[in-house]
């Protein structure tokens, strides 16, 4: 369980050539941008996990409990027939 804050960062890309082309095994040119993404959690205690993502002025929330429930489905839950 997350008991503080944890947050991490990544470089920024862009592909200028061959961005499909490595999926066969060839070379792409790819540089890193001056420019960062930033992921920041924290616990909260009213067991709920939130994104908020204000420059696109998007803010969603979720119910842990339901999350591992669909984890759970997702990874290992019993499989159905269409």
């Amino acid at each position: 369980m997350l008991t503080e804050a944890l947050l991490v960062s990544a470089p920024g890309k862009v592909i200028l050539h061959g961005e499909h082309a490595v999926v066969y095994g060839k070379v792409a040119l790819a540089e890193a941008l001056d420019l960062r993404t930033f992921l920041q959690i924290k616990p909260h205690k009213d067991g709920k996990v939130s994104l908020r993502l204000p420059n696109l002025g998007t803010k969603r929330d979720w119910d842990v409990s339901k999350l591992q429930l669909l984890h759970t489905a997702f990874l290992g839950g019993p499989r159905r027939s269409v």
